[in-house]
């Protein structure tokens, strides 16, 4: 606190110091000055009006009205009553009633609009900002705080849709399946049919039943399809539903469609593939068919139909930092608003041992059913290798981000993780 203190005593001393020899300066002192510069400047144009005369460029009757004009005005200049010593003394004094007004009105201003617009709280925090929510002594909060201030925020306001999806997908992070399925319910009765939340209660209700797709989970998958019919999550799950209650043909016409949406992403590609496979082994029918390229039109169509929801990306680590990540540590791939909430749109998870990655990022990775990618022109995406595991940023985790990127764009935009978060 004393150090602030000292700091702004020093500033507005230099002030005063900066502004003190022009309020002591008496005006018939000014006044001498102006006088020597006129004079100066008088010399220096009748030398000039004597070189051109002596060039020939001014005639001597012309030098001689110009000289006498530059005369007069001179004298004009100097016509000046010369200050007598009280005169002198009283200028002095003013100056110093001056100074003196200033030395304290300017602090009393200063201190006076810092005490009502700044925030003084912040030179000496006491024990309850040392203590804030963010834990002791400033630390991030835990996932238990966390989900208690969000819980308390819900009794008051059980109307926010948005907080019951983050205390849902909190849930899930937790494995709490149970409480995780209420919680989406809560957001449905809230928002309606949304295939974000459809599709996220789906989860937590299928891995409720252990994994099971039968009953409630499968209604609200073939609903999200429906409402969302190039999603790939949506497609993703619907062909697991009917492969698990016995229509495998279904099933991959479902993955079939979700198949051009993976292009570039040979890890999801050789996962569907595998499930194409095995359902048509189920048929009876070769798995040559499952893993054809689509037609040229067939791409351009699917590329059409969510050209307008997802961003493709391609996340590299760059060399410098290669050393410093080790692949089995948690890799966060997120796109956020260029402005407002940091939370972010659509985000995935992978790991280090998944580098270099291509993916996209659509709808289906919303965190929130009311902030999704589709909603925005352009986002912030970026990638981050998490030290501990952890979905916030830490100190020494690795980063790298590009902005800003058109949702809908063609081409991938290459992410390097090239920066070390301090």
């Amino acid at each position: 606190m004393m150090l602030f203190w000292a700091i702004t005593a020093a500033m507005i001393l230099a002030a005063l110091v900066f502004i003190a020899p022009s309020l002591l300066r008496s005006r018939a002192k000014i006044a001498t000055d102006r006088d020597r510069q006129n004079v100066v400047i008088a010399r220096e144009r009748l030398a000039e009006l004597e070189a051109e005369r002596d060039q020939g460029r001014l005639s001597a009757e012309a030098f001689e009205l110009s000289r006498q004009e530059l005369e007069q005005s001179l004298l004009l200049d100097l016509e000046q009553k010369e200050a007598g010593p009280g005169e002198a003394e009283n200028d002095a004094g003013k100056g110093r009633w001056a100074l003196a007004t200033v030395a304290v009105l300017v602090p009393a201003l200063t201190l006076g609009l810092y005490l009502k617009l700044g925030t003084p709280e912040l030179i000496e925090p006491g024990p309850a900002a040392t203590t804030s929510a963010h834990g002791a002594e400033g630390e991030l909060p835990s996932v238990e705080q966390m989900m208690g201030a969000l819980i308390q925020r819900l009794d008051e306001n059980p109307e926010d849709s948005e907080g019951w999806f983050l205390l849902g997908r909190t849930y899930l992070a937790l494995k709490e399946y149970a409480n995780a399925s209420a919680a989406f319910e809560r957001v449905h009765g809230l928002v309606g049919d949304e295939p974000a939340v459809l599709l996220a209660w789906a989860d937590a209700a299928a891995m409720q039943q252990r994994g099971n797709l039968s009953g409630k989970p499968a209604e609200l998958v073939r609903k999200a399809v429906q409402l969302a019919p190039n999603n790939a999550t949506a497609l993703w799950l619907a062909g697991m539903v009917e492969e698990q209650l016995g229509d495998p043909a279904l099933a991959v016409s479902y993955w079939e469609r979700l198949v051009p949406q993976l292009q570039g992403d040979p890890q999801s590609s050789t996962r569907v593939a595998t499930l194409i496979e095995r359902a048509k082994a189920k048929l009876g029918a070769g798995p040559e068919p499952a893993m054809r390229q689509p037609a040229a039109e067939q791409v351009s169509a699917a590329s059409e139909a969510a050209g307008g929801k997802a961003v493709r990306l391609r996340v590299v680590l760059s060399p410098e930092l290669a050393g410093r990540a080790g692949p089995d540590e948690q890799l966060f791939v997120y796109a956020r608003a260029l402005q407002g909430p940091r939370m972010p749109l659509a985000a995935a998870r992978h790991k280090v041992s998944d580098l270099p990655l291509e993916l996209t990022l659509d709808d289906s990775g919303a965190m929130l059913p009311q902030m999704k990618i589709s909603n925005f022109d352009q986002v912030v995406v970026g990638a981050r290798v998490s030290r501990s595991g952890g979905a916030i940023a830490r100190s020494g985790d690795l980063r790298g981000e590009v902005s800003p990127v058109t949702v809908g764009a063609d081409g991938r935009i290459e992410i390097v993780i090239d920066t070390v978060v301090e």
